[in-house]
């Protein structure tokens, strides 16, 4: 049976979801009694929907409920950014509520108090509240917006976690659910927003702990729950062909769930966490933030676009179902072609496709869409390539992961890759241990990356064809590598003066078109680059 392009990116996605799924799980070392059932207790309160909602419906109900339970999903910026967008339309509707956060503890509420009031300056704020040592996801950028919107709009915030560190998720919620139903008594014309982790707002979690709290009380509440983005529901959708058309579904009288981001975006967030990737585009417009990470780089370079320029590039993202579908109707692609762009996806790597001026973003990550944005300028500015000899294509894809890694650490100066040392620390380990089956390709590349960087030592690169003629995984991986050491060495060359910044731009300008053309340029750089010092990283 043939698989349509929607069927296809769906199998695509759900091979790429487990996938993250092993890593993130891998990750996790989580030995709390318990918590596996807390975890499926979720799982099981947004495993299906009752219908399709509209936004209007979901602000009609919170503006009939007294507890408004909204899910996050701490390492993706496009939850705070969804609970903000809420926030925005009910206080225009209604003013009189205050936001509950869970990265804030509760003995901090005074310090929070003045410094809603703007009577604490930021960075005295989060220097007091240790934000670092109290929370594990200390990703202040995704929550200031949060923060600002309440400064503004003199709404009142409070400070929701009141247990002490390293209690269990169920004194967590029987701790936060006293606060809150001591603030809902002593503030009952008052509206709370409680924006906290989304296994908490489970029903039998953190609401049936609250209900009691209060019937202790005697006093009784309206609530609602707003799930985010579930993964069952998500599939459901895809399945249906719905998952770009509804925002958002009821699932019960009692809850809804807003579907403002795909599951493997999601996952990847979290992982790019792990990886310290910094910051991300905004998965709703996704185009736009593109083209402003391009104009920062152009004008940081002095390059101008025009904007039809811009206007020619489609930006899609992990999440969207009709990349492949677009790229079949342009009828422009072999199938060949389309194979090697179905197992890029399939390895959730970023890319650009010149031929079609097509980005793909496998997840948000402000640095992979840096790199895409230095290669979709490196195209518009010398043209298209045709196909190359073997050695040449090896040093003009080293060249152009130099160009996309320079163009990131203009977006993210602290951007880091691994330079030979950490390679050499890494061919030891692999040669240590059992290498397991998602690292083998890893473990090849730095083998065949350190053969390859003696022979440059030696003045002969060129000297082992064997180098050359390698399966594509592996040549994309060496050229990878390769090109991101070069790529950080021209940064730091450029502010220390080494080279030029029409130098640079002459190497997005450069077809690189004669045989020999791109080692010259390679060989030229490292030369010129080689006595750059790349600063100590910890």
């Amino acid at each position: 049976m043939t698989l349509s392009p929607r069927q296809e990116l769906l199998t695509l996605q759900k091979r790429i979801f487990a996938d993250n799924q092993r890593v993130i799980e891998s990750s996790i070392e989580v030995s709390e009694r318990g918590f596996a059932q807390y975890e499926r207790t979720y799982q099981r309160a947004v495993a299906r929907f009752d219908r399709a909602a509209t936004h209007e419906e979901m602000l009609k109900a919170i503006l009939k409920a007294n507890i408004i339970y909204v899910g996050d999903y701490h390492t993706l910026n496009q939850s705070q950014r969804s609970f903000l967008r809420i926030l925005k339309a009910i206080v225009s509707r209604d003013r009189n509520f205050v936001v509950g956060l869970e990265l804030i503890h509760a003995r901090h509420q005074k310090l929070l108090d003045r410094f809603v009031a703007g009577k604490v300056s930021e960075d005295s704020f989060l220097r007091k509240i240790r934000l670092e040592e109290h929370w594990v996801f200390d990703l202040w950028s995704n929550f200031k917006p949060l923060f600002d919107f309440c400064r503004y709009h003199h709404i009142p915030m409070l400070a929701i976690d009141a247990a002490p560190r390293g209690a269990s998720v169920r004194v967590r919620d029987r701790a936060t659910a006293e606060l809150l139903a001591d603030y809902s008594e002593h503030h009952s014309e008052q509206r709370m927003f409680v924006f906290i982790g989304d296994l908490h707002i489970a029903p039998s979690h953190l609401p049936r702990d609250v209900e009691r709290a209060l019937r202790r009380r005697q006093r009784t509440v309206q609530d609602l729950v707003l799930y985010q983005s579930s993964v069952k529901i998500y599939w459901e959708l895809a399945r249906r062909g719905l998952e770009d058309r509804v925002d958002v579904v009821r699932i019960d009288d009692r809850s809804f769930c807003r579907m403002h981001t795909p599951p493997i975006i999601a996952q990847r967030s979290y992982l790019n966490w792990l990886e310290h990737e910094e910051g991300e585009i905004d998965y709703a417009d996704a185009k736009h933030s593109f083209l402003e990470i391009v104009d920062h780089i152009g004008r940081f370079l002095r390059i101008r676009f025009s904007p039809s320029d811009c206007e020619s590039v489609d930006v899609f993202t992990a999440g969207d179902m009709s990349f492949l579908e677009r790229l079949r109707e342009m009828k422009i692609f072999s199938p060949r072609e389309l194979a090697v762009i179905k197992r890029q996806i399939a390895s959730s790597e970023s890319y650009y496709i010149a031929k079609a001026r097509v980005v793909y973003l496998a997840n948000l990550s402000i640095n992979h869409a840096a790199e895409e944005a230095a290669h979709f300028m490196k195209n518009v500015l010398s043209g298209p390539e045709e196909p190359r000899e073997m050695i040449d294509a090896f040093y003009a894809n080293v060249l152009h992961e130099a160009l996309g890694f320079f163009g990131s650490k203009i977006v993210n100066h602290k951007r880091k890759c691994h330079h030979e040392p950490d390679f050499r620390k890494l061919h030891v380990f692999f040669s240590k241990h059992r290498i397991p089956q998602h690292r083998r390709l890893e473990a090849e590349a730095t083998e065949l990356l350190l053969r390859y960087l003696a022979l440059e030592r030696q003045g002969r690169p060129l000297g082992s064809l064997g180098v050359f003629h390698v399966p594509m995984e592996l040549f994309l991986a060496v050229t990878h590598a390769l090109g991101y050491m070069l790529g950080e060495r021209l940064y730091y060359g450029l502010l220390d003066g080494v080279i030029s910044r029409k130098s640079v731009r002459s190497l997005f300008q450069d077809p690189w078109e004669g045989e020999g053309e791109p080692f010259a340029v390679y060989w030229d750089l490292r030369q010129k680059l080689r006595q750059v010092v790349i600063p100590k990283r910890m």
